[in-house]
């Protein structure tokens, strides 16, 4: 069985609470539901804290700098689309602004603990997840997230 939960985001930053919000809750729910497997399948809490940085970055990575002014911030639509499956949970980001792949500019992890810098670290945790970026014919940047169901035998 698949869920699916739609969510439209408009350009505004104050959004982002809402946006951790839903994931965080969509996660929780997807814990066992649907599944048949053990109930101790399922992620953890710090794997959940990944996928939430890492979709909080990249919806605010899309409002600070995917428009290149006030006028088209204003016409922003990004939609979060949330998916679970027996076999993953998957993330959807699909965004008006300009073309942009983060898979081509993730952050270097070593200078980013080195200098302990503030910027990048969502998009190191796109690391932990299977990644892919598309730029769709209608002219959307569509970004996908997803993490399989962590299985016993994984370490």
């Amino acid at each position: 069985m698949r869920t699916e939960i739609q969510l439209t985001i408009s350009g505004d930053l104050s959004e982002l609470k809402g946006v951790r919000e839903a994931v965080r809750a969509f996660l929780d729910s997807t814990k066992r539901i649907d599944l048949s497997e053990d109930a101790a399948e399922g992620l953890d809490s710090i794997q959940q804290s990944r996928i939430i940085l890492a979709i909080d970055e990249a919806v605010a990575n899309i409002i600070e700098h995917g428009f290149p002014d006030s006028n088209a911030l204003a016409q922003a639509k990004i939609r979060l689309t949330m998916r679970k499956t027996p076999e993953h949970v998957e993330f959807e980001i699909c965004d008006n602004g300009v073309q942009f792949n983060p898979l081509e500019h993730k952050s270097d992890t070593e200078f980013y603990y080195e200098e302990g810098l503030e910027n990048g670290a969502g998009l190191i945790t796109l690391t932990t997840l299977d990644c892919s970026y598309r730029r769709s014919e209608d002219g959307q940047n569509v970004l996908t997230l997803r993490r399989n169901w962590a299985r016993k035998d994984e370490g």
